[in-house]
């Protein structure tokens, strides 16, 4: 047994890929039976992450916070050692900037922007050959008020139930104001028109079963919600979680009126009565946990400071989330976990706010994952696979400066459980070289070394 952890725990923390940030938070949580690289790095704002089919990752990129416009980036990692094979492809260039979400709907890829306060959906169609240049199927422009505070940044995508070919694509609209409800007008035009209400949840459908897509209209979906700027549709059940971002202090912008929350949409209620969330009267207040209002729908959870209230670990600004990797360890997979942007370009420690959270729906506990104290600054991407969580800092800086942002890759390792006496070392031989397999050549002189 303590030969197969060594080995576990060397494979996890030895290689010369080994990423410079540390997991924990829980007892649940043990390092060795995970693998943490960095998967790119030196990126430009990466922001939104796909797995595609044949196992690459799409990525979109900004090229500076305020720079010039975005492109989505191919990368591989053809031997499974938890690092790209290099800078990858650029799959698709100048969509609108500031990418904020990456998403696929069947055979078609979808991407939003910022664009300045004025998003954008754009529609992609990926050529046979995964590496070669996409073609743009038109756009969803988005019209706001000047100064509108939250805009619209992420989307997520389900199969429509009873509709094969279809899909429905959520999209939040943020609010208009910090603390006040939102009296401007928002309008789209281009594959989908319409006038939308701020403070809200949207979807709209796209049906590609006959190779040319088409786009239906809008329903609202949820309303009274500050920011949602993190959508995911849970597997199995098809319910809709989401994040609402707190209102800021009133005095000091560093000190939240409103803690940031986590929401939930029973499958069953999606597309019927819009479910009402209540800003900017209802709200959860930050370090008390006092409810104001109460009156309309609660959240699952509203993340205060762990430990002393005020003095604890902070968790401030819910970016993008993620549902567990089925495959990772009991007591891990049946959760969700939360990116905090934190403050403003602060980065590492300067960053009080800025871990990654996992919240258990077993337990309806959380903790911080990747902590305040690490060396990253905005791991505001996330995205799940079977076996692996991937993490997009957008700037290691905490700055926006480009080339600073870095993907990690943290993966669940299978237990290496072998029998007692000749039968067991037979077997562990047998498992080094699966891991030979999996990791590839830059660890496999770690494995050596055991053996």
């Amino acid at each position: 047994m303590m030969r197969k952890i060594a080995i576990v725990s060397l494979l996890a923390a030895g290689s010369a890929f080994a990423a410079s940030i540390a997991i924990g938070g829980d007892s649940r949580v043990d390092p060795s039976r995970f693998r943490i690289t960095e998967f790119a790095t030196g990126l430009n704002s990466p922001y939104g992450m796909q797995m595609l089919g044949d196992g690459s990752l799409l990525v979109g990129v900004s090229q500076g916070f305020f720079g010039t416009p975005g492109n989505l980036v191919r990368f591989t990692d053809t031997n499974h050692d938890g690092v790209a094979d290099g800078p990858g492809t650029v799959v698709f260039s100048n969509l609108p900037r500031i990418m904020t979400s990456v998403r696929r709907a069947g055979d078609l890829v979808l991407t939003m922007s910022d664009n300045g306060g004025q998003p954008v959906i754009s529609v992609l169609r990926p050529d046979a050959n995964p590496s070669a240049t996409y073609t743009s199927l038109g756009s969803i422009q988005f019209t706001m008020t000047a100064g509108w505070w939250h805009t619209a940044y992420t989307m997520a995508v389900r199969d429509t139930p009873g509709l094969p070919g279809s899909y429905d694509v959520f999209f939040n609209v943020g609010s208009q104001h910090n603390i006040a409800p939102t009296t401007g007008a928002v309008t789209t035009s281009g594959l989908v028109s319409g006038a939308l209400q701020g403070d809200s949840i949207f979807k709209f459908s796209v049906s590609n079963t006959a190779g040319t897509p088409s786009f239906s209209g809008y329903t609202q979906i949820a309303h009274g919600l500050r920011n949602a700027a993190g959508i995911v549709v849970q597997p199995g059940t098809g319910d809709l979680i989401f994040t609402d971002n707190g209102i800021d202090g009133l005095v000091n912008v560093n000190e939240p009126l409103s803690a940031d929350e986590l929401n939930r949409i029973a499958s069953a209620e999606i597309g019927g009565a819009v479910e009402e969330f209540g800003f900017p009267d209802d709200y959860v207040t930050y370090r008390t946990g006092a409810i104001m209002g109460g009156t309309h729908i609660q959240p699952l959870v509203a993340f205060q400071p762990l430990g002393d209230p005020q003095t604890g670990s902070e968790s401030e600004g819910p970016a993008e989330i993620a549902f567990a990797p089925t495959g990772f360890p009991g007591g891990l997979n049946n959760g969700i976990f939360v990116g905090f942007h934190g403050r403003g370009s602060l980065a590492g420690v300067a960053n009080e706010e800025n871990p990654v959270v996992y919240y258990d729906l077993t337990t309806g506990e959380y903790f911080h994952f990747i902590d305040n104290n690490q060396p990253v600054g905005h791991i505001d991407s996330l995205l799940a696979t079977s076996d692996s969580l991937f993490l997009a800092d957008y700037s290691s800086t905490g700055s926006g400066t480009p080339g600073t942002g870095v993907i990690y890759q943290i993966q669940a390792l299978p237990v290496l459980a072998p029998e007692p006496g000749a039968r067991g070392l037979a077997l562990l031989g047998l498992a080094a070289l699966g891991w030979r397999w999996l990791c590839g050549k830059h660890l496999r002189k770690q494995v050596d070394v055991l053996l």
